[in-house]
């Protein structure tokens, strides 16, 4: 995993050098997967190549197949491969049991465990496509980012 903020052995360094902690939010997957095109596509490519670590709850899951699936099926993917995509996420992700409450924090109770995510993780970043929703995040260190803005600061 990807050295955190504070840490003395960041210092120096460039975030890109030490692949960056993110959370994704559930919209930026649902965008990745009904387009070929855009950011989000091109966020979930870049994750699969290994430039970034992602960190994942049960929780997370569990609303990422709920609204994937609502969202997604029938008419771009089936269950199953909603499915499989989460499995491959999942043993490519840094998986957290266990997660610090801090609800209710956002006025989309959906968005809680996303939060919640962030902050147990300690990550530098969450990326969204509503960051109206996550406006409370930098004051406590974690920047919040659409697909576009992140893979123009990593430079992918």
């Amino acid at each position: 995993m990807g050295a955190k903020k504070g840490d003395d052995s960041t210092r120096g360094k460039s975030l890109i050098a030490q692949k960056m902690d993110i959370v994704i939010d559930t919209n930026v997957l649902v965008a990745g997967l009904r387009s070929g095109n855009g950011a989000s596509n091109a966020l979930l490519h870049k994750f699969r190549e290994g430039a970034f670590v992602l960190h994942l709850s049960t929780a997370a899951v569990l609303e990422y197949e709920e609204v994937l699936v609502r969202e997604l099926v029938p008419a771009y993917l089936a269950s199953r491969d909603i499915l499989w995509f989460l499995d491959d996420l999942i043993a490519a992700s840094v998986c957290h049991a266990s997660i610090r409450r801090f609800r209710p924090i956002s006025n989309d109770p959906d968005d809680d465990c996303m939060i919640e995510l962030a902050l147990t993780a300690d990550v530098q970043v969450l990326v969204t496509h509503n960051k109206a929703h996550f406006r409370d995040l930098p004051a406590r260190g974690i920047e919040v980012l659409t697909p576009a803005e992140i893979l123009r600061f990593l430079n992918l």
